[in-house]
């Protein structure tokens, strides 16, 4: 087993390696963040220990770097640092690191973690394919903090849009219709729609005329998905469709026939996950196969957890309204 240890300190890198290669691994060292993501590439590690304040780049850049690779994000990274602050700890977990060690957990403590961390990769992904090694020149690592950075500038533009829409919209289907129109503009696809298991209701948005054929095929993949992630008895022919306010059945479904059945040939579901259930269903559809890249699953993660408290705040609003429209009621027949 390959570690990489990474940190400016030239006294606790020699005291880091003989621990390790007198645990059995073998060592490879980077004095600097900039040399540990080119010995990252040039030897592949299985695990590295990362110091945050380090020259040329940070240790969370270090790891957002890593993490951000989908060939390179199984291999676990232990932050090893003297700082200890709930701050520390929490931007560690937020650039990906898999686990927190002060340096003081020397010794045993830290052999402990870096085999249980090493376990815990070989258990949950037994089919890893394991990066290429490449050689990076110090330009080829400063144009992918870039790409970082202008990806999570993006990601974090479409959440703030996603965020907002909680704040304006007046009522659970127009948040629902305006939240997959900006989808639109981060994932191509030719139907997007949220299953609504508990309302029985498929809001649908698709980007060209759709075959009856075809609309049958996502409505009932959708109740599907709807049943295996939730214990609710969700069947597509029970659904009600909703469609976006001003548009015509005639617009999205073409019932003369004239559209030939396409097929699915890309279908990606994501529960909504809001306060310990899942309020809602993500589905996602292409003619194209394999339309959704990496990138594109990255960006639905990204979102999903806002998307998902939109949604369940807008439930709630629109149970709120119910309610007091049922007072009223009572009140006037009374």
């Amino acid at each position: 087993m390959k570690v990489l240890v990474a940190d400016d300190s030239p006294v606790l890198v020699r005291a880091l390696a003989k621990l390790l290669d007198q645990a059995g691994y073998d060592v490879v060292i980077a004095n600097d963040g900039l040399e540990a993501i080119q010995k990252f590439y040039e030897e592949i590690p299985d695990l590295v220990l990362l110091d945050i304040n380090m020259p040329k780049l940070h240790g969370y850049v270090v790891c957002r770097l890593i993490k951000e690779d989908p060939s390179a994000r199984s291999v676990p990274i232990l932050i090893l640092t003297a700082r200890s602050s709930n701050e520390d700890r929490y931007w560690a977990t937020r650039s990906g690191a898999d686990g927190f060690l002060t340096k003081e957990s020397m010794g045993e403590e830290l052999l402990d973690s870096v085999q249980s961390a090493l376990a815990s990769r070989a258990l949950a992904d037994l089919s890893r394919i394991e990066p290429p090694t490449q050689t990076l020149e110090e330009s080829d690592v400063l144009a992918r903090v870039c790409e970082v950075l202008d990806r999570k500038l993006f990601e974090a533009s479409i959440v703030n849009d996603i965020v907002a829409i909680g704040v304006r919209a007046d009522d659970l289907h127009g948040t629902i219709n305006e939240s997959l129109s900006i989808l639109g503009r981060l994932v191509e696809c030719d139907a997007a729609g949220v299953l609504l298991h508990l309302e029985h209701e498929l809001v649908l948005r698709a980007n060209k005329l759709m075959s009856i054929g075809d609309f049958e095929v996502f409505r009932d993949l959708s109740a599907l998905r709807g049943r295996q992630f939730t214990t609710v008895d969700v069947r597509g022919e029970d659904l009600n469709l909703i469609l976006p306010t001003g548009v015509d059945t005639s617009e999205i479904l073409d019932t003369t026939g004239a559209t030939t059945d396409g097929g699915w040939e890309s279908f990606e579901s994501i529960p909504l996950w809001s306060k310990g259930e899942v309020v809602a269903l993500l589905v996602l559809a292409s003619h194209e196969k394999d339309a959704f890249s990496d990138n594109a699953r990255r960006n639905l993660r990204t979102i999903e957890p806002h998307l998902a408290t939109v949604i369940d705040s807008a439930k709630q609003y629109q149970r709120i309204l119910e309610q007091e429209a049922r007072s009223s009621l009572s009140s006037l027949l009374d």
